[in-house]
Protein backbone atom coordinates (compact mmCIF):
# COMPACT_ATOMS: atom_id res chain seq x y z
CA UNK A 1 0.00 0.00 0.00
CA UNK A 2 1.55 3.05 -0.95
CA UNK A 3 2.10 6.40 1.47
CA UNK A 4 -0.40 8.13 -0.61
CA UNK A 5 -3.06 5.83 -0.03
CA UNK A 6 -2.33 5.48 3.33
CA UNK A 7 -2.46 9.34 4.41
CA UNK A 8 -5.97 9.02 2.01
CA UNK A 9 -7.31 6.54 4.53
CA UNK A 10 -6.05 8.06 7.79
CA UNK A 11 -7.70 11.78 6.29
CA UNK A 12 -11.07 9.84 6.04
CA UNK A 13 -10.59 8.21 9.24
CA UNK A 14 -9.73 11.30 10.71
CA UNK A 15 -12.52 13.45 9.37
CA UNK A 16 -15.36 10.48 10.16
CA UNK A 17 -14.30 10.32 13.97
CA UNK A 18 -13.78 14.14 14.29
CA UNK A 19 -17.55 14.30 12.68
CA UNK A 20 -18.64 11.52 15.79
CA UNK A 21 -16.99 12.80 18.78
CA UNK A 22 -16.82 16.49 17.73
CA UNK A 23 -19.56 17.82 19.67
CA UNK A 24 -18.28 15.77 22.76
CA UNK A 25 -14.70 16.68 22.52
CA UNK A 26 -16.36 20.55 22.20
CA UNK A 27 -18.28 20.05 25.82
CA UNK A 28 -15.35 19.02 27.60
CA UNK A 29 -12.71 21.42 26.55
CA UNK A 30 -15.18 24.34 26.64
CA UNK A 31 -15.74 23.20 30.43
CA UNK A 32 -11.92 22.66 30.77
CA UNK A 33 -11.25 25.95 30.08
CA UNK A 34 -14.27 27.29 32.97
CA UNK A 35 -12.81 24.93 35.11
CA UNK A 36 -9.30 26.35 34.83
CA UNK A 37 -8.59 28.50 37.80
CA UNK A 38 -11.51 26.35 39.91
CA UNK A 39 -9.47 26.23 42.66
CA UNK A 40 -8.43 29.83 42.64
CA UNK A 41 -11.94 31.13 42.70
CA UNK A 42 -13.37 29.07 44.81
CA UNK A 43 -10.91 30.42 47.70
CA UNK A 44 -11.25 33.74 46.50
CA UNK A 45 -15.26 33.19 47.07
CA UNK A 46 -14.30 32.14 50.41
CA UNK A 47 -11.88 35.08 51.35
CA UNK A 48 -15.11 36.96 51.32
CA UNK A 49 -16.30 35.57 54.51
CA UNK A 50 -12.65 36.18 56.05
CA UNK A 51 -13.88 38.38 59.54
CA UNK A 52 -11.47 41.48 60.30
CA UNK A 53 -9.82 41.24 63.69
CA UNK A 54 -9.42 43.75 66.16
CA UNK A 55 -6.50 45.37 67.21
CA UNK A 56 -4.78 45.73 70.32
CA UNK A 57 -5.93 49.04 71.86
CA UNK A 58 -9.24 49.07 69.96
CA UNK A 59 -12.13 49.59 71.75
CA UNK A 60 -14.36 46.74 69.95
CA UNK A 61 -11.45 44.38 71.06
CA UNK A 62 -12.02 45.15 75.14
CA UNK A 63 -15.72 44.68 74.16
CA UNK A 64 -15.06 41.72 71.67
CA UNK A 65 -12.99 39.24 73.26
CA UNK A 66 -13.83 36.59 71.38
CA UNK A 67 -12.66 38.83 68.08
CA UNK A 68 -9.44 38.10 69.05
CA UNK A 69 -9.73 34.20 70.18
CA UNK A 70 -9.94 31.39 67.34
CA UNK A 71 -12.81 28.94 68.41
CA UNK A 72 -10.90 24.98 68.88
CA UNK A 73 -11.00 22.46 66.55
CA UNK A 74 -13.08 20.62 69.20
CA UNK A 75 -15.58 23.60 69.26
CA UNK A 76 -15.73 23.20 65.60
CA UNK A 77 -16.56 19.77 65.54
CA UNK A 78 -19.00 19.95 68.21
CA UNK A 79 -21.19 22.80 66.00
CA UNK A 80 -21.39 20.19 63.68
CA UNK A 81 -22.31 17.14 65.71
CA UNK A 82 -24.55 19.42 66.69
CA UNK A 83 -25.97 20.33 63.21
CA UNK A 84 -25.53 16.85 61.96
CA UNK A 85 -25.58 14.56 64.98
CA UNK A 86 -25.79 11.38 62.78
CA UNK A 87 -22.78 12.31 60.71
CA UNK A 88 -19.74 11.36 62.12
CA UNK A 89 -17.90 11.66 59.21
CA UNK A 90 -16.09 15.19 59.56
CA UNK A 91 -13.69 17.07 57.47
CA UNK A 92 -12.48 20.22 59.21
CA UNK A 93 -9.83 22.67 57.28
CA UNK A 94 -7.73 25.48 59.12
CA UNK A 95 -6.47 27.83 56.40
CA UNK A 96 -3.40 29.44 57.71
CA UNK A 97 -4.47 33.25 57.22
CA UNK A 98 -6.01 35.46 60.79
CA UNK A 99 -9.90 35.52 60.08
CA UNK A 100 -10.11 32.98 57.21
CA UNK A 101 -13.53 31.77 57.84
CA UNK A 102 -13.66 28.09 58.34
CA UNK A 103 -14.41 25.68 55.52
CA UNK A 104 -16.24 22.23 57.60
CA UNK A 105 -18.18 19.30 55.96
CA UNK A 106 -20.31 16.87 58.25
CA UNK A 107 -20.50 13.98 56.05
CA UNK A 108 -21.87 15.46 52.28
CA UNK A 109 -22.81 19.17 54.13
CA UNK A 110 -20.49 21.81 54.37
CA UNK A 111 -20.48 25.17 56.17
CA UNK A 112 -18.57 27.88 56.70
CA UNK A 113 -18.35 29.14 59.92
CA UNK A 114 -17.39 31.95 61.64
CA UNK A 115 -13.54 31.49 63.25
CA UNK A 116 -14.07 33.55 66.57
CA UNK A 117 -17.99 32.78 67.52
CA UNK A 118 -18.17 29.56 65.43
CA UNK A 119 -21.65 31.25 63.66
CA UNK A 120 -22.27 29.55 60.41
CA UNK A 121 -21.84 32.20 57.60
CA UNK A 122 -22.73 29.68 55.26
CA UNK A 123 -24.65 26.28 54.94
CA UNK A 124 -23.99 24.23 51.13
CA UNK A 125 -22.17 25.49 48.36
CA UNK A 126 -22.60 29.29 47.29
CA UNK A 127 -23.16 30.74 43.70
CA UNK A 128 -19.34 30.17 42.79
CA UNK A 129 -19.14 26.30 44.26
CA UNK A 130 -23.18 25.67 42.71
CA UNK A 131 -21.75 26.61 39.21
CA UNK A 132 -18.08 24.35 39.07
CA UNK A 133 -20.40 21.56 40.55
CA UNK A 134 -23.05 22.06 37.36
CA UNK A 135 -19.93 22.39 35.33
CA UNK A 136 -17.98 19.28 36.59
CA UNK A 137 -20.98 17.44 35.91
CA UNK A 138 -21.77 18.13 32.22
CA UNK A 139 -17.54 17.93 32.02
CA UNK A 140 -17.58 14.24 33.52
CA UNK A 141 -21.32 13.02 32.59
CA UNK A 142 -23.20 15.49 30.23
CA UNK A 143 -25.11 16.89 33.04
CA UNK A 144 -27.27 13.11 33.24
CA UNK A 145 -27.99 11.99 36.67
CA UNK A 146 -29.66 9.37 38.26
CA UNK A 147 -29.19 5.77 36.30
CA UNK A 148 -28.45 8.11 32.93
CA UNK A 149 -25.13 9.23 34.71
CA UNK A 150 -23.25 6.00 33.66
CA UNK A 151 -24.29 6.67 29.85
CA UNK A 152 -22.78 10.41 30.29
CA UNK A 153 -19.56 8.88 31.61
CA UNK A 154 -19.34 6.84 28.91
CA UNK A 155 -20.12 8.97 25.87
CA UNK A 156 -17.19 11.23 27.31
CA UNK A 157 -14.85 8.11 28.30
CA UNK A 158 -15.52 7.28 24.19
CA UNK A 159 -15.06 10.45 23.08
CA UNK A 160 -12.08 11.03 24.50
CA UNK A 161 -10.47 7.81 23.29
CA UNK A 162 -11.53 9.19 19.38
CA UNK A 163 -9.92 12.31 20.66
CA UNK A 164 -6.61 10.72 21.49
CA UNK A 165 -6.65 9.25 18.16
CA UNK A 166 -7.27 12.45 16.22
CA UNK A 167 -4.73 13.67 17.56
CA UNK A 168 -2.76 11.42 16.78
CA UNK A 169 -3.57 10.99 13.13
CA UNK A 170 -3.44 14.76 13.05
CA UNK A 171 0.30 14.72 13.66
CA UNK A 172 0.07 12.31 10.72
CA UNK A 173 -1.78 14.42 8.56
CA UNK A 174 0.53 17.84 9.60
CA UNK A 175 3.73 16.00 8.37
CA UNK A 176 4.72 17.78 5.56
CA UNK A 177 5.46 16.35 2.11
CA UNK A 178 8.63 17.81 1.78
CA UNK A 179 10.38 17.69 5.19
CA UNK A 180 12.39 21.37 4.56
CA UNK A 181 12.33 24.78 6.71
CA UNK A 182 9.94 26.71 4.45
CA UNK A 183 7.53 23.96 4.58
CA UNK A 184 7.58 23.77 8.43
CA UNK A 185 7.10 27.45 8.54
CA UNK A 186 4.03 27.12 6.33
CA UNK A 187 2.74 24.61 8.71
CA UNK A 188 3.59 25.94 12.30
CA UNK A 189 3.34 29.87 11.73
CA UNK A 190 0.16 31.76 11.08
CA UNK A 191 -0.11 33.89 8.22
CA UNK A 192 -0.50 37.79 8.11
CA UNK A 193 -3.07 37.43 5.21
CA UNK A 194 -5.38 34.65 3.82
CA UNK A 195 -6.93 33.99 0.45
CA UNK A 196 -10.02 32.95 1.94
CA UNK A 197 -12.12 31.84 4.91
CA UNK A 198 -11.25 28.24 3.50
CA UNK A 199 -7.55 28.79 3.78
CA UNK A 200 -8.05 30.84 6.92
CA UNK A 201 -9.78 27.75 8.84
CA UNK A 202 -7.51 25.37 7.08
CA UNK A 203 -4.11 27.16 8.58
CA UNK A 204 -5.58 27.30 12.20
CA UNK A 205 -6.49 23.95 12.43
CA UNK A 206 -3.08 22.80 11.03
CA UNK A 207 -0.79 25.40 13.07
CA UNK A 208 -3.03 24.98 16.44
CA UNK A 209 -2.99 21.91 15.90
CA UNK A 210 0.60 21.16 16.04
CA UNK A 211 1.37 23.98 19.04
CA UNK A 212 -0.99 22.12 21.12
CA UNK A 213 -0.43 18.76 20.67
CA UNK A 214 1.83 17.53 23.31
CA UNK A 215 -0.60 19.03 26.08
CA UNK A 216 -3.78 17.97 24.50
CA UNK A 217 -2.25 14.51 24.36
CA UNK A 218 -1.36 14.47 28.02
CA UNK A 219 -4.05 15.73 29.05
CA UNK A 220 -6.67 13.22 26.98
CA UNK A 221 -4.28 10.33 27.59
CA UNK A 222 -4.28 11.40 31.42
CA UNK A 223 -8.28 11.24 31.32
CA UNK A 224 -8.57 7.38 30.80
CA UNK A 225 -7.55 6.79 34.39
CA UNK A 226 -11.19 8.24 35.66
CA UNK A 227 -12.69 6.01 32.84
CA UNK A 228 -10.72 2.69 32.14
CA UNK A 229 -10.24 -0.04 34.04
CA UNK A 230 -7.70 -1.24 31.73
CA UNK A 231 -5.69 2.51 32.20
CA UNK A 232 -5.52 2.17 36.13
CA UNK A 233 -4.14 -1.24 35.55
CA UNK A 234 -1.73 -0.52 33.07
CA UNK A 235 -0.20 2.85 35.54
CA UNK A 236 -0.12 0.34 37.80
CA UNK A 237 1.23 -2.78 35.69
CA UNK A 238 3.96 -0.77 34.47
CA UNK A 239 5.75 -0.62 37.83
CA UNK A 240 5.04 -4.28 38.25
CA UNK A 241 1.77 -3.49 40.60
CA UNK A 242 -1.65 -4.16 41.24
CA UNK A 243 -4.51 -1.96 41.16
CA UNK A 244 -4.91 -1.02 45.21
CA UNK A 245 -8.44 -2.79 46.07
CA UNK A 246 -11.19 -0.23 48.07
CA UNK A 247 -10.41 -0.12 51.50
CA UNK A 248 -13.33 -1.91 53.27
CA UNK A 249 -13.91 -1.24 56.79
CA UNK A 250 -16.33 -0.52 59.47
CA UNK A 251 -18.20 2.28 59.44
CA UNK A 252 -17.77 4.59 62.25
CA UNK A 253 -21.14 5.50 63.94
CA UNK A 254 -19.98 7.63 67.09
CA UNK A 255 -16.67 9.92 68.01
CA UNK A 256 -17.08 9.02 71.33
CA UNK A 257 -14.01 6.74 71.44
CA UNK A 258 -11.85 9.42 70.13
CA UNK A 259 -10.12 10.35 73.76
CA UNK A 260 -7.38 12.71 73.03
CA UNK A 261 -8.94 16.70 72.21
CA UNK A 262 -8.94 17.42 68.49
CA UNK A 263 -7.20 20.51 69.29
CA UNK A 264 -4.20 19.06 70.79
CA UNK A 265 -4.09 16.77 67.54
CA UNK A 266 -4.03 20.28 65.75
CA UNK A 267 -1.67 21.56 67.63
CA UNK A 268 0.64 18.74 66.98
CA UNK A 269 0.27 18.73 63.26
CA UNK A 270 1.23 22.58 63.63
CA UNK A 271 4.68 21.13 65.43
CA UNK A 272 5.33 18.52 63.09
CA UNK A 273 4.86 20.61 59.83
CA UNK A 274 7.27 23.43 61.58
CA UNK A 275 9.61 20.73 62.01
CA UNK A 276 9.60 19.46 58.36
CA UNK A 277 10.15 22.59 56.92
CA UNK A 278 6.33 23.15 56.47
CA UNK A 279 5.73 26.04 58.96
CA UNK A 280 4.34 28.18 55.89
CA UNK A 281 1.41 25.53 55.58
CA UNK A 282 -1.51 27.23 53.54
CA UNK A 283 -4.23 25.01 55.00
CA UNK A 284 -4.37 21.87 56.77
CA UNK A 285 -7.68 19.64 56.75
CA UNK A 286 -8.17 17.60 60.22
CA UNK A 287 -10.46 13.99 58.85
CA UNK A 288 -12.00 12.11 61.64
CA UNK A 289 -14.59 9.09 61.11
CA UNK A 290 -12.88 7.29 58.26
CA UNK A 291 -11.32 5.16 60.60
CA UNK A 292 -11.91 4.08 64.00
CA UNK A 293 -9.24 5.59 66.81
CA UNK A 294 -7.85 7.64 63.80
CA UNK A 295 -7.52 11.52 62.64
CA UNK A 296 -5.77 12.34 59.38
CA UNK A 297 -4.42 15.86 58.90
CA UNK A 298 -3.48 16.98 55.42
CA UNK A 299 -0.83 19.77 55.50
CA UNK A 300 -0.90 21.50 52.46
CA UNK A 301 1.42 24.76 50.99
CA UNK A 302 -0.85 25.47 47.91
CA UNK A 303 -4.13 25.64 47.26
CA UNK A 304 -3.91 23.46 44.36
CA UNK A 305 -3.19 20.04 46.53
CA UNK A 306 0.26 20.14 44.25
CA UNK A 307 1.80 16.84 45.37
CA UNK A 308 4.90 18.00 46.20
CA UNK A 309 3.64 20.43 48.43
CA UNK A 310 1.88 18.25 50.85
CA UNK A 311 1.58 15.24 53.19
CA UNK A 312 -0.70 13.67 55.29
CA UNK A 313 -0.52 13.08 59.07
CA UNK A 314 -2.15 10.22 61.09
CA UNK A 315 -2.93 10.60 64.38
CA UNK A 316 -3.92 7.59 67.12
CA UNK A 317 -6.99 9.44 69.02
CA UNK A 318 -6.59 7.75 71.69
CA UNK A 319 -2.98 8.37 72.62
CA UNK A 320 -1.97 11.68 69.96
CA UNK A 321 0.53 8.95 68.76
CA UNK A 322 1.90 9.50 65.31
CA UNK A 323 1.07 6.10 63.47
CA UNK A 324 2.01 7.26 59.78
CA UNK A 325 3.61 9.84 57.62
CA UNK A 326 2.73 10.12 54.39
CA UNK A 327 4.28 12.27 51.52
CA UNK A 328 4.28 11.44 47.75
CA UNK A 329 7.70 9.43 47.82
CA UNK A 330 6.43 7.01 50.45
CA UNK A 331 3.75 5.91 47.65
CA UNK A 332 4.19 2.74 45.70
CA UNK A 333 6.03 3.67 42.69
CA UNK A 334 2.40 2.55 40.74
CA UNK A 335 0.45 4.95 43.15
CA UNK A 336 2.99 8.26 42.46
CA UNK A 337 2.25 7.56 38.51
CA UNK A 338 -1.80 7.42 39.48
CA UNK A 339 -0.99 10.59 41.69
CA UNK A 340 1.22 12.71 38.35
CA UNK A 341 -1.53 11.80 35.65
CA UNK A 342 -4.53 13.02 38.26
CA UNK A 343 -2.66 16.37 38.38
CA UNK A 344 -1.07 16.51 35.24
CA UNK A 345 -4.95 16.15 33.22
CA UNK A 346 -5.71 19.45 35.06
CA UNK A 347 -1.84 21.13 34.66
CA UNK A 348 -2.25 21.31 38.27
CA UNK A 349 1.09 19.18 38.66
CA UNK A 350 3.10 22.85 37.67
CA UNK A 351 0.78 24.86 39.47
CA UNK A 352 -0.68 27.91 38.35
CA UNK A 353 1.44 28.05 35.17
CA UNK A 354 0.41 24.16 34.10
CA UNK A 355 -3.65 24.88 34.81
CA UNK A 356 -2.92 28.30 32.30
CA UNK A 357 -1.32 26.09 29.63
CA UNK A 358 -3.77 23.15 30.54
CA UNK A 359 -6.80 26.34 29.65
CA UNK A 360 -5.12 27.77 26.65
CA UNK A 361 -5.13 24.82 25.04
CA UNK A 362 -8.67 23.44 25.84
CA UNK A 363 -9.70 26.63 24.47
CA UNK A 364 -7.45 26.44 21.17
CA UNK A 365 -9.68 22.65 21.43
CA UNK A 366 -12.79 24.74 20.84
CA UNK A 367 -10.75 26.23 17.91
CA UNK A 368 -9.54 22.88 16.71
CA UNK A 369 -13.23 21.09 16.70
CA UNK A 370 -14.72 24.55 14.92
CA UNK A 371 -12.25 25.28 12.03
CA UNK A 372 -12.38 20.49 12.06
CA UNK A 373 -16.42 20.55 11.38
CA UNK A 374 -16.25 23.84 9.13
CA UNK A 375 -13.57 21.97 6.85
CA UNK A 376 -15.45 18.51 6.75
CA UNK A 377 -18.57 20.90 5.98
CA UNK A 378 -16.81 22.12 2.75
CA UNK A 379 -15.70 18.88 1.94
CA UNK A 380 -18.75 16.76 2.49
CA UNK A 381 -21.54 19.03 1.57
CA UNK A 382 -20.25 22.59 0.17
CA UNK A 383 -17.79 21.31 -2.46
CA UNK A 384 -19.72 18.54 -4.05
CA UNK A 385 -22.94 21.07 -3.94
CA UNK A 386 -20.40 23.45 -6.51
CA UNK A 387 -18.96 20.78 -8.57
CA UNK A 388 -22.72 19.62 -9.20
CA UNK A 389 -23.73 22.87 -10.33
CA UNK A 390 -21.50 22.75 -13.23
CA UNK A 391 -22.18 19.40 -14.64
Amino acid sequence: MSAKTIKKWVFWTHLIAGLIAGIFVLCMSFTGVLLTYERQIVEFSERLYDVEVSTKGDSASQTKPTDRTRISTDEVVSILQTLKPNEPHIYVRWVNREGAAIPAWAGRHSFLLHPYTGEVLREGQDVVGEFFHVVTDFHRYLSLAGDYRVIGKNITAYANLMFIFLIVSGLYLWLPKRFNLRAFKQQTLLLKTYQNSHHRNRQWHFVFGIWCLIPLFVIALTATIFHFDWANKAIYGAFGESVPAREQHEGITSLAADIVPYETLFKAAQQHASANEYEDWYSMWMEIGEHKHEARFFIDKSIGHRQELAYSLFFDTQTAEVTQVLRKQDWSLGGQAWGTARFLHTGEYFGVIGQTVAGLVSLLACVLVYTGIVLAWRRLVSEPKRLRQYD
